[in-house]
C-alpha cells in the first residue's frame, strides 16, 4: 500500500477572489494605514472609503480622508508607497473574522470631480466628513487615493480549514514622477524644515526697519532692502533649523506628544523621517552662510556695524536652546528672541538704510519685541510637558500652565501701552497707532488661552491668533510711519496698501475662527459617534 500526498488546496478562482475583495471593501469601517517616514513605518487608524468601478475585473481604489495639515499628507507625498490592513468581526467571534491587505500607492486627489467621488465614499464611514460636509467645510480635508497594486483577503475560520486566501494583483505603472514632481516634493520638505510660516517675523521687522528710515531719510535702498529681507529671513530659518537640532539632542521635540505643526514642536523633519541631521547640518550651513555673505557685503559698502546686528542675532539664535548659555533653559529664551529679531532687525534694518540708527526705528522695534515674544511665549504651552522633562525651563514652564495663561494679556498689553506711551512721548508719530491693528486678535487669543490652556488641541487658535495678530502689528505699523514719512493727508497709495491689508486680516481672522468651529464640531461628531 503506499501513501499518497495530500492535494493542496487549489487557489481561490480569480472570478470570486473579485466578489469577495469588493464584497469587504463595502463592508470595512476601519483601516490601519502604514506609511513612509524616512526610515520608518508610521502606522495609524483611519477610516476608508472604497470606489467600486461597474467593471468587476478593474482595480478598486481606496479614498482615505484627513485634515489638510495632517503630517501623514506630507509623508505620502514624499514616500508615495502605502500599505492598508482592513480588520472585520461581523459576529463578533474569531473565526468569521476577516482582514485583507492591501499594497499600493498613494496620491493626494486634486481633481475636483474625484474629490467629490472621494469624498462621497468616505462620508460612508466616518463622522468627521460627514460633519465637514453638513457645515460646508470640506474643503479643510485632503483625499488620498490609494490604487491597489497587491490585495489578499482571508477569512480566519477558512484559513484554518485549510481554505487559501483570494488575491488580487494588478500590473504596476511604468510611470515615474517628473522631475519637476520630485522637485516640488523636496521644496515641500524644506518649507518644513526652515518652519515657513514663521519666517513672518523676520520679514515684517524688515518692513518696519525700512519704514523707519523713510520717515527719518525720506528715501529708500530698494536693492539693500531686498537684500536685508533676504539676510534676515536666511538667519531666522539658521537659527530655526539649529533649535531643532538642539531640541533633538536634548529629546525635547521627540518627547513632545501634543506638537501642532507649523507652530509648536519644531519642524518635526527629523522625527518623521523627512530630513537626516545631516540635511538639516547642510541647510543650517547654507543660510548661515548667505545671510553672513550680505551682512560682509554691507559692512564693505560703508556700513561696517551691520556686522555686530548679525553676530547679535546669530549668538542669540545659537545659544538659545545650544551651549553654553541654553536660554530658553534658564527662562530667558523668549526675551532673548524677542530682542533679536524685534530690536535687532528693525534697528539694523534702519541702520543699513540711513547710516545710523535713528530713535524713531529704536521706539517701534520695542512693541514688535514684545510681539515676537509672545509669539515665543503661547506656543510654550503645548510644549510645556515635554520641555520639563528635559530641564528646559521656559517661561510657561517655570509658571505653570495655569498661571502662564493668565500673563498672556499681560504681555499683550505691555506691547500695546509700549507704542501709545512713545506716541504720546513724540517719539513715534500718531500714525504709528496703526500697529494697533492687531490687538483684536491678541484679545481673543488671550480668551481661547484662559480657558483652554490644557487642551494643546483646542489651544491651536491662540497660536494662529498671535502669529496673525504679530504680522498684521507690524505691517499696519510700517504702514503708519511710512504714511507719516508722506506728511499724512490723503494718500492714495497708502490707503490702498491700508484697505488690503485690513482685508486681509479679517480674512486671516475670519479663517482662523472657521478652522476653530470646525475642530470643535469635529470633536462633538466623533464624540456623538
Amino acid at each position: 500500500m503506499t501513501d499518497t500526498a495530500p492535494t493542496p488546496p487549489a487557489p481561490t478562482p480569480i472570478e470570486e477572489s473579485r466578489r469577495r475583495i469588493r464584497e469587504a471593501l463595502l463592508h470595512a469601517t476601519k483601516v490601519a494605514v502604514g506609511t513612509h517616514a524616512g526610515e520608518e513605518v508610521r502606522v495609524r487608524m483611519m477610516h476608508p472609503g472604497a470606489w467600486l468601478p461597474d467593471d468587476e475585473t478593474a482595480r478598486p481604489i481606496v479614498y482615505l480622508a484627513s485634515m489638510k495639515s495632517d503630517p501623514k499628507i506630507r509623508e505620502v507625498t514624499t514616500r508615495p508607497e502605502i500599505a492598508l490592513l482592513l480588520h472585520e468581526s461581523p459576529t463578533g467571534e474569531e473565526h468569521t473574522s476577516w482582514e485583507m491587505e492591501i499594497t499600493g500607492r498613494a496620491e493626494v486627489v486634486r481633481d475636483a470631480e474625484e474629490r467629490e467621488r472621494a469624498k462621497q465614499a468616505t462620508m460612508r464611514t466616518s463622522s468627521i466628513v460627514r460633519y465637514l460636509e453638513s457645515v460646508g467645510q470640506i474643503d479643510l480635508l485632503a483625499f488620498v487615493r490609494v490604487t491597489p497594486r497587491f490585495m489578499k483577503h482571508r477569512v480566519f475560520g477558512e484559513i484554518v480549514a485549510g481554505r487559501p486566501p483570494s488575491i488580487l494583483e494588478f500590473a504596476t505603472s511604468a510611470e515615474r514622477s517628473s522631475d519637476t514632481a520630485l522637485l516640488g516634493r523636496r521644496l515641500g520638505v524644506w518649507k518644513e524644515t526652515v518652519r515657513w510660516a514663521s519666517l513672518t517675523a523676520s520679514a515684517a521687522s524688515v518692513a518696519v526697519g525700512v519704514a523707519a528710515a523713510f520717515a527719518v531719510t525720506g528715501g529708500v535702498h530698494w536693492g539693500w532692502a531686498l537684500l536685508t529681507l533676504v539676510a534676515a529671513v536666511s538667519l531666522q530659518a539658521c537659527t530655526n533649523i539649529k533649535n531643532d537640532l538642539d531640541d533633538q539632542l536634548s529629546g525635547a521635540d521627540d518627547l513632545n506628544r501634543t506638537p501642532i505643526l507649523g507652530l509648536t514642536g519644531g519642524s518635526r523633519v527629523l522625527q518623521r523621517g523627512l530630513a537626516t541631521r545631516g540635511d538639516l547640518l547642510g541647510a543650517m550651513l547654507v543660510f548661515g552662510v548667505l545671510s553672513t555673505a550680505i551682512g560682509i557685503y554691507f559692512a564693505l559698502a560703508g556700513r561696517p556695524g551691520v556686522i555686530l546686528f548679525g553676530l547679535a542675532g546669530l549668538l542669540v539664535g545659537f545659544v538659545y536652546t545650544g551651549a553654553p548659555l541654553r536660554l530658553a533653559n534658564r527662562g530667558l529664551g523668549e526675551l532673548a528672541v524677542g530682542l533679536a529679531f524685534g530690536v535687532g532687525i528693525v534697528c539694523g534694518t534702519a541702520y543699513v538704510q540711513a547710516g545710523y540708527v535713528p530713535m524713531l526705528a529704536l521706539a517701534a522695534s520695542i512693541p514688535v519685541s514684545i510681539l515676537v515674544a509672545l509669539i515665543l511665549f503661547i506656543n510654550g504651552f503645548q510644549d510645556a510637558a515635554s520641555d520639563d522633562q528635559v530641564a528646559k525651563r521656559t517661561v510657561v514652564v517655570r509658571l505653570g500652565l495655569a498661571r502662564a495663561s493668565r500673563i498672556y494679556a499681560l504681555i499683550a498689553a505691555s506691547a500695546a501701552l509700549a507704542l501709545v506711551a512713545f506716541v504720546v512721548a513724540r517719539v513715534l508719530p500718531p500714525l504709528a497707532l496703526l500697529g494697533l491693528a492687531g490687538f483684536p486678535l491678541f484679545a481673543r487669543a488671550a480668551l481661547v488661552a484662559r480657558t483652554r490652556f490644557d487642551r494643546p488641541m483646542e489651544l491651536v487658535p491662540a497660536n494662529a491668533y498671535t502669529v496673525v495678530g504679530h504680522l498684521a502689528s507690524a505691517l499696519a505699523l510700517a504702514v503708519g510711519l511710512v504714511w507719516a514719512g508722506l506728511g499724512g493727508g490723503l494718500q492714495p497709495g497708502v490707503l490702498l496698501v491700508a484697505a488690503g491689508g485690513l482685508a486681509a486680516l479679517l480674512y486671516y481672522s475670519r479663517s482662523i475662527s472657521r478652522l476653530s468651529r470646525a475642530f470643535y464640531g469635529v470633536r462633538d461628531a466623533v464624540a456623538r459617534g
